[in-house]
């Protein structure tokens, strides 16, 4: 790797973890979801941006990707309630009584669920791993990256990522699971994220390929939303708790196969898209 692109990428990471400290105080309040949300953004750039350049601290931050994940897991719990909760508040007004009524129910529910997952977050922010982690970081970015002989360029990086992205869309059955449209969302998102890294080498070609991967990731994020949801709406019908209305919630259930097949229609539509634009930045 050059000593530009090495550069590029620790500028990159520092920023991430600047990112990260800033939203860290907000995300422990949980008064905003947006603080929460921009933090967790910042630990999956952090991954990501280590995954296209592994061996550029050599073995140094290794521990500290592991850690990364915990993070991105911990966060990610209450980032999926945020979601259902905004889901289906802006739900409301378009349902009719009974639906709305449950939906209403529902929301007392999660509520109760987030406080407890807040309480989580902000005893893991204010423990020791959290502390190593940061302060792990800190140092490690504090010092100019060393140049590993076998170190491949950035570019070639986000081309490699690209086809694995497209040899796994052509591995995919007619009609793929749930799970491994969850896998192709993150095989998107790790293309996006090395497109991005090398937008100044690469250009407007991978710009294009940047903004294309960052739409067809929102769609599959909707798609694993709904999913998402109708996995809570399935768990609290069969509960049976008080108060809910069951022939409600398989209502509201239907709704989200609903999102899910127009997820999937979204899907097939713009993959071709993002595969033009691959080829022509990367190919």
């Amino acid at each position: 790797m050059s000593r530009s692109a090495a550069d590029q990428v620790l500028a990159a990471l520092r920023a991430q973890r600047s990112a990260l400290a800033a939203h860290e105080a907000g995300a422990r309040r949980g008064t905003d979801p947006g603080e929460l949300r921009q933090m967790r953004a910042a630990v999956r750039r952090l991954r990501a941006t280590l995954r296209a350049a592994p061996t550029l601290f050599g073995t140094e931050l290794a521990p500290m990707t592991r850690e990364l994940h915990w993070l991105s897991a911990l966060l990610g719990g209450i980032r999926d309630l945020d979601v259902f909760r905004d889901y289906l508040r802006a739900e409301l007004p378009t349902l009719p009584t009974a639906e709305s009524d449950a939906a209403v129910q529902v929301l007392a529910h999660l509520a109760a669920e987030r406080g407890r997952a807040q309480r989580g977050v902000a005893e893991a922010l204010a423990s020791p791993r959290y502390s190593r982690l940061r302060k792990g970081l800190t140092k490690a970015l504090g010092r100019r990256p060393h140049r590993a002989g076998d170190d491949v360029s950035l570019v070639d990086a986000a081309r490699r990522r690209f086809k694995k992205l497209r040899k796994a869309v052509a591995a995919l059955p007619a009609k793929p699971t749930d799970e491994q449209l969850h896998a192709i969302r993150i095989r998107v998102k790790r293309a996006r994220y090395a497109a991005e890294l090398v937008e100044a080498a690469a250009g407007r070609p991978a710009r294009r390929f940047a903004r294309k991967a960052a739409r067809l990731h929102d769609i599959l994020g909707e798609h694993q939303d709904a999913v998402v949801a109708e996995a809570r709406l399935r768990a609290l019908a069969a509960s049976r708790a008080g108060g809910l209305d069951r022939s409600a919630l398989h209502r509201l259930i239907a709704r989200q196969r609903r999102r899910r097949r127009a997820a999937r229609a979204a899907f097939q539509d713009q993959w071709p898209k993002l595969e033009r634009r691959g080829r022509k930045a990367w190919d």
